[in-house]
């Protein structure tokens, strides 16, 4: 039996890294090797430490499953987005999904991180200051036809750029979500429309 056979990781709780005393991940093989170098060389923690991101895990029976870590971002858009709303602008501020890891053998961690990154977002991060978009640079090797943009597709995130031929320059693509639809749908909620 594997280590997460049988976790359904739909229910288990998102925690929040604790600085002081933080899962020491072995064990960990998260598709690609370098995420969990990131986690053992302390390059998460240290993060953490310095208020340049947050990080959520999860875990079962003591084992790291996968992590999340986001921060502030700001992109640029090649078109004015939100010229139909009034608003001109090309800049627009953010949250990124820095990491996004998850152990190969723990089937659905990385999925219930991302709902649940969102979700956090969408109820804490967006009423708190204002934010309207979120963002992820999907990795890209041109080398090993590896692309995960196709993942980040299936939550709503479109590249940025109008030309989505990818650029062999950069290991990853950026993309946006416009929250809007959640955002509206939470205030919904919240104002009693309890169908939604």
């Amino acid at each position: 039996m594997g280590k997460f056979d049988g976790v359904d990781f739909r229910v288990l709780p998102v925690q929040s890294l604790d600085p002081e005393s933080p899962p020491d991940g072995a064990g960990f093989r998260p598709v690609r090797p370098e995420f969990a170098t990131c986690w053992k060389r302390g390059r998460i923690l240290r993060e953490v430490k310095a208020d340049l991101n947050q990080c959520w895990y999860l875990e079962h029976t003591g084992s790291l499953a996968g992590y999340i870590t986001l921060l502030a971002d700001r992109f640029f858009a090649d078109a004015a987005l939100l010229v139909d709303e009034g608003i001109k602008y090309k800049s627009f501020p953010a949250v990124k999904i820095g990491l996004l890891a998850a152990d190969d053998r723990a089937k659905g961690a990385g999925k219930r991180l991302m709902l649940w990154a969102l979700d956090y977002i969408v109820k804490k991060v967006a009423p708190a200051v204002g934010v309207r978009f979120a963002t992820v640079d999907a990795l890209f090797d041109p080398d090993t036809g590896n692309d995960t943009s196709g993942y980040y597709q299936r939550f709503g995130f479109t590249l940025i750029t109008t030309d989505n031929a990818p650029d062999n320059t950069m290991p990853f693509r950026t993309m946006f979500l416009d929250l809007k639809p959640l955002l509206d749908r939470h205030r919904a909620f919240l104002a009693g429309d309890r169908k939604l």
